[in-house]
């Protein structure tokens, strides 16, 4: 008998039960299985990870990237046509996007400007490291921010009131005389101010030259006494006279009301207005309007004349004033000094504003409230001076940038005719101080940015007191100023505030 070692038909499905048996419950059980899964999703599922781990790393470098670009911009055109501005934009730059930030490069810094359209365009790239982009073969991924600004002057009007006093002649610290280097700085405002224009809509600039006095006569016109013209009025009692009064009157070559009629010798000048034991309130000359007060009223300015009333031809067949006229005879120079240089009003004449500011020539003694209240009149749209046209459409800006390097000293012949006392006298400058503190804390209150210059005096009690009128105790508002490149600056600085900026991109 035959022996085969083979497992017979019996024996050979029962073990294909069993490993048909053994094949199902293997992929029946999931216990590891997970694992597996896991391995095959864990590449693409890191490399998501790392895409939004480094994209967050890219906003905040974009992010912090144009808040720096944004700063940097408006930094320089604050400064547009300052010669250290692009040194400026990348100081503002670096100041507000550190080196190395979250490990960024900048890679490419640009500046352009267009002085044509006065704007400034700032643009950056930094390269960004990336951590798990790297998987995928990006190294760094750049981003970039830009921002464009665009100065603008719209509906400002600005007076420049400048010290042209007998000290203005002397040297300045630097070089040059200082009414050399306030002239300088004047133009320099103008020129900041103006840009490349000749003129400009909506932005006007005047000039106020002062001493004790201020000349009202306008520019370019000679003064015809035949042509002065009469003008009737309500009776009113005349403050400078104590005489009842019922006309004013206007020389042809200025639009301010005389309560005399100017002869033939007329400067120009006029007395700032002022009486005696009236409340401060109702005093003129410290208001934006005309007031009265105590039986009186003020509806002009008293001329000053040269010469001595008695003889005057002005008072033939009429009362002579008991104060006189200056008091002084004809060859006395306190009566006749008048300065020649005259206002200039409002004007967005580019040309006409640089050659009045050229004109100017110093001489005489100091009026800081005089020179101060002439500015805020040809700053205001009411007569006497009319040029500052409102515009519903626009809102106004109005600044004031007074300087002066010198303390208040009435002498006879000037402005209150010595009703605070002769300069020297004790009190004396005290009357006139708080007289320009009123004036000064009534523009503020009308809303006009007031800037002081203090040049090439370091008086301390003239630094309290200029730091009190002017529209802050600091900068950009008060300004010392010791020395010519001093001056310079200070008007800079000024004209850069006054330039207002805006986002345009």
């Amino acid at each position: 008998m035959m022996n085969i070692g083979m497992t017979g038909p019996t024996e050979s499905r029962k073990g294909g039960r069993t490993l048909m048996a053994r094949l199902r419950a293997l992929f029946r059980d999931r216990r590891g299985g997970v694992f597996v899964f896991m391995a095959a999703a864990a590449i693409p599922l890191i490399g998501f990870i790392g895409i939004a781990t480094d994209t967050a790393r890219m906003f905040m470098v974009k992010s912090r990237l144009s808040s720096a670009v944004d700063a940097a911009s408006l930094a320089g055109g604050k400064v547009f046509f300052a010669p250290g501005r692009d040194a400026d934009v990348r100081m503002y730059f670096d100041t507000n996007f550190p080196p190395d930030y979250i490990g960024s490069t900048v890679t490419a810094f640009d500046i352009k400007d267009d002085e044509e359209e006065e704007t400034l365009t700032v643009s950056a790239t930094a390269s960004v490291p990336t951590s798990f982009m790297r998987l995928f073969g990006f190294d760094t991924v750049s981003v970039a921010a830009d921002a464009e600004v665009t100065r603008r002057q719209v509906a400002l009007d600005v007076v420049m009131a400048i010290d042209i006093s007998g000290s203005m002649n002397e040297g300045a610290p630097g070089g040059g005389s200082r009414i050399a280097a306030a002239k300088t700085a004047a133009e320099d405002l103008v020129d900041i101010l103006f840009g490349n224009d000749s003129s400009k809509d909506f932005l006007n600039i005047g000039l106020v030259p002062w001493n004790a006095k201020v000349n009202v006569m306008n520019r370019d016109e000679t003064f015809a006494p035949v042509s002065t013209k009469t003008e009737a009025v309500a009776s009113f009692k005349n403050p400078e006279t104590g005489w009842p009064q019922d006309k004013i009157y206007y020389a042809n070559n200025s639009p301010v009301p005389l309560m005399s009629k100017p002869d033939a010798d007329w400067k120009g000048c006029v007395f700032n207005r002022y009486k005696d034991g009236l409340p401060a309130n109702a005093q003129a000359d410290t208001e934006e309007s005309t007031h009265s007060g105590g039986g009186f009223d003020w509806k002009g300015w008293q001329p000053i004349f040269p010469g001595d009333d008695a003889a005057h031809p002005q008072w033939a067949g009429e009362p002579v004033p008991s104060w006189g006229v200056c008091k002084l005879s004809k060859s006395w120079q306190e009566c006749g000094s008048c300065p020649t240089s005259r206002i200039l009003p409002l004007s967005n004449s580019k040309s006409k504003i640089l050659d009045a500011i050229d004109d100017l020539s110093a001489g005489g003694n100091t009026n800081i409230p005089g020179g101060l209240g002439w500015a805020w009149r040809v700053l205001t749209p009411e007569p006497p001076y009319t040029e500052a046209v409102l515009d519903p459409d626009y809102d106004r800006e109005q600044a004031i940038v007074l300087l002066t390097d010198g303390e208040n000293c009435a002498q006879s012949g000037d402005g209150y005719r010595a009703a605070f006392g002769l300069c020297g006298w004790a009190g004396s400058r005290d009357g006139m101080d708080d007289r320009l503190r009123l004036l000064a804390a009534n523009i503020k209150a009308n809303g006009v940015r007031l800037y002081v210059i203090q040049f090439a005096n370091e008086g301390s009690a003239l630094q309290a007191l200029l730091k009190e009128v002017a529209s802050g105790p600091n900068t950009p508002y008060y300004y010392y100023a010791p020395s010519r490149d001093s001056l310079l600056l200070a008007f800079h600085e000024i004209a850069n505030h006054l330039a207002q900026l805006r986002l345009s991109k």
